[in-house]
């Protein structure tokens, strides 16, 4: 049986060619790229010949930062070019990760490769793991975000909401970010911070609950990132004393519990999203599990876990109801 023509992919590994080498064989290759983008397409659909080249790009040149003049005509064609390679790039995740899975569970690679992590290896230079968590963040990236707005770090805060969650609460979390976020830049930080406000996923049946949870979050001020920008309050003019006196030292008196007083809700937050990841990691299950590997190791971290969340339990007990009870060990 004959073996199919296959669309060659270069190895990084290949051996460098020369300049006369370059030269002949450069109206062949574009010929030959050219053929294999239209294989493509006819096969499967997808243009592959729109990606910005190195060649396309502008080469790099100072402008003294003393010019505030608008661009010109041939600096905003050099943006909207470079923009595009941009965009590509940020694309180029979610892209990638979905190419990787189709050659990973068809197989794809068999003709020249024994496996998929030799053919990583050779073809691509890239690690198994890396290789993996693309595949894991393309379907959360491309259903949050089709346009491609997302990068990795995003997507693999938003996985365990789409899988725990589903589809539809992902989508709503990221979307209720971006909207409460308002003109700042959404952050991976940002949905983790997200995430971890949200209740047990049997509590959450409706998109609309995930929204509501986070506006309510932020609103209380238990996810201090997705809290509206503070706007700026004007200064007095220098020289320019209160009318008021007793309004002053009242401002700075309060100013002074402010900041404070912010910072210990912010580290609060913070304690109880780690708290919560704890408490999940924890689950049924767990202990046993664990005691039987190695019981010795196993006691002695139930017993420090144990004494910590004992302890943490004594630094919040309220002093106005008289609980002064010692920590317990």
């Amino acid at each position: 049986m004959s073996r199919r023509p296959t669309l060659t992919m270069p190895s990084t590994r290949s051996a460098e060619p020369d300049d006369e080498e370059l030269e002949a064989g450069t109206g062949q290759r574009e010929a030959a790229a050219a053929q294999s983008a239209g294989v493509v397409a006819t096969l499967t659909g997808a243009d592959v010949s729109t990606p910005v080249s190195v060649a396309q790009l502008p080469t790099p040149y100072d402008v003294a930062e003393t010019v505030t003049a608008p661009l010109d005509d041939q600096q905003r064609a050099h943006l909207v070019v470079c923009e595009q390679a941009l965009t590509g790039f940020r694309k180029s995740v979610i892209v990638a990760g979905k190419a990787l899975e189709v050659i990973s569970r068809g197989r794809l690679y068999r003709e020249t490769h024994a496996t998929f992590v030799e053919y990583l290896d050779d073809v691509w230079e890239i690690r198994k793991s890396q290789a993996y968590r693309m595949i894991e963040a393309w379907p959360v990236a491309a259903a949050v975000s089709p346009i491609g707005d997302i990068n990795e770090g995003q997507a693999r805060e938003l996985r365990p909401v789409f899988t725990d969650y589903g589809q539809e609460a992902a989508v709503a979390l990221y979307r209720e970010v971006k909207e409460l976020r308002g003109n700042r830049k959404v952050t991976a930080a940002d949905l983790a911070e997200a995430r971890a406000v949200l209740p047990p996923a049997r509590q959450i049946s409706r998109p609309d609950q995930v929204r509501d949870v986070l506006t309510t979050a932020a609103a209380e001020g238990r996810a201090p990132r997705l809290a509206p920008a503070a706007l700026p309050v004007p200064a007095q003019p220098s020289g320019k004393e209160h009318d008021d006196p007793e309004q002053a030292n009242s401002a700075n008196v309060d100013q002074e519990r402010l900041d404070p007083g912010a910072e210990a809700v912010a580290t609060m937050e913070r304690a109880l999203a780690q708290q919560r990841q704890i408490y999940d990691a924890v689950g049924d299950g767990i202990l046993a599990a664990a005691l039987l590997y190695d019981p010795g190791r196993s006691e002695r971290l139930r017993q420090e876990l144990r004494q910590y969340a004992n302890r943490t339990a004594y630094r919040m007990r309220d002093p106005a109801a008289g609980d002064s009870a010692a920590p317990g060990a």
